[in-house]
């Protein structure tokens, strides 16, 4: 029994909803970290890095590229902090909230293709 095109898009559809649903809360979730962060505390940027290398991975697999971009950006971004030991907030917090803004753009565009509330 094979997998049809139709029932492949469905399932499509499915994960990338479920997708969109886990880095709505971990959207939350990094905000947090970066404020936590910004005391110089190096473990959280880890974290931070971590948690945005599977936005990133994800996001890309589900062409998802925008937020792929920025959840790629803030990845390099914590590595490079890490590596110098140092955090720079402002600086996170502005791809931040284009990676919010991306995450919010696709919820609208799930929204208006699936009828579904953001």
């Amino acid at each position: 029994m094979s997998t049809t095109p139709e029932e492949l898009r469905a399932k499509m559809v499915q994960i990338a909803g479920r997708y969109l649903d886990r880095v709505t809360k971990e959207v939350i979730q990094l905000r947090g970290m970066i404020d936590s962060a910004a005391g110089g505390d190096l473990a959280v940027v880890r974290e931070i890095e971590t948690l945005t290398h599977r936005m990133h991975g994800s996001g890309a697999m589900l062409q998802f590229n925008e937020i792929a971009e920025r959840a790629g950006e803030l990845e390099r971004m914590a590595a490079g902090f890490v590596a110098a030991g140092t955090f720079d907030q402002p600086r996170m917090l502005d791809v931040f909230q284009q990676l919010q803004a991306a995450i919010e753009k696709a919820l609208a565009e799930r929204s208006a293709s699936t009828g579904l509330q953001p």
